[in-house]
């Protein structure tokens, strides 16, 4: 009994002088994280050497600033506000701040996923909203939006100079003024609408092709948001175009015509939202990388394949 009292008494000894495992900094999210793991248990990154990003890679550090937006206590309303943006204009997908928020909180997989879908959306609607008032607006309307959005890049370039200090200073808003004044004298060097400027400057778009695309686009309204909803390609890029040729005069109804867009919208951006928090929610960080490599290119498969579908059914029922 004594000899067992010491053995029990060194192991507790030999326990307490074990050291604890050293703590590094996630290279992607700069939280700490043990050594001896292979994924960041807050953002899911692989952990190890991580070459620098160069200061020319906007769209990379772009990322990296909307990423750091999952571990502030207003990372819900970035998810909303984010979401929304990126159906209308904003380059950086949802999904980037998505995964991390289920990482960090599993048991709200359902809320996050619910959150970013009706952002997203609501964005559709704000995208289709654009296209469908901007045709007909003088050009210089265009061109001062489009002038906010360019200085987006410059401006980040100035504020990752400067680390820690809050956006609004006077140099923050000479560079948005700019942007919006440049575009806003641009856009006053053509007098007409901006229909009529594109069907001047595109060689072979004309009133009656531009008629024959609103028929097609009509035609293929749902697959062609859900396509994009769902997938990759640039979501914001159809919600405006939907809103263009959605509303023209080809267009036997335009309510009709919204409605299938808005029901598109809402099947493929839940789909693609809750799928990719269910696998966080189910496989944790690890998950992570697959999602990251291969989850686009599965949507544009499963996509296609869905598609395929239904053209061979409509054929064989013909």
């Amino acid at each position: 009994m004594k000899r067992r009292g010491v053995t029990a008494a060194l192991g507790a000894e030999e326990i307490e002088e074990t050291p604890a495992k050293p703590a590094i900094a996630c290279p992607r999210c700069k939280l700490p994280v043990r050594a001896d793991v292979e994924f960041c248990n807050h953002c899911g990154a692989k952990v190890g050497e991580h070459k620098p990003v160069p200061w020319w890679h906007l769209h990379r550090r772009m990322y990296d600033w909307t990423l750091g937006w999952a571990y502030r206590p207003s990372a819900g309303a970035a998810l909303f506000v984010l979401s929304f943006a990126e159906s209308s204009f904003f380059p950086i997908p949802p999904d980037v701040l998505l995964m991390p928020l289920v990482l960090g909180n599993r048991r709200k997989w359902f809320r996050y996923a619910f959150l970013c879908s009706l952002a997203s959306v609501l964005g559709a609607v704000a995208g289709f909203l654009i296209g469908w008032l901007a045709w007909e607006s003088p050009l210089w309307v265009l061109t001062t939006f489009l002038g906010g959005i360019v200085a987006i890049p410059i401006f980040w370039f100035f504020y990752r100079k400067r680390p820690g200090r809050l956006w609004g200073g006077p140099w923050d808003l000479m560079i948005f003024g700019a942007g919006f004044g440049l575009g806003f004298l641009l856009g006053r060097l053509y007098p007409g609408t901006v229909a009529e400027f594109f069907f001047d400057i595109i060689p072979g778009f004309t009133p009656g092709v531009f008629e024959r695309v609103s028929k097609l686009y009509e035609d293929h309204n749902f697959w062609i948001v859900f396509t994009a909803g769902f997938t990759p390609l640039p979501f914001k890029v159809i919600t405006i175009t939907a809103g263009v040729f959605g509303t023209g005069a080809a267009v036997a109804s335009p309510v009709k015509f919204f409605v299938l867009f808005l029901t598109a919208a809402t099947v493929s951006r839940s789909a693609r939202f809750f799928l990719v928090a269910g696998l966080m929610r189910i496989f944790g960080p690890k998950i992570t990388p697959f999602i990251e490599k291969y989850f686009n290119w599965l949507a544009l498969l499963f996509a296609a394949l869905l598609i395929g579908g239904f053209v061979v059914i409509k054929i064989l029922a013909d």
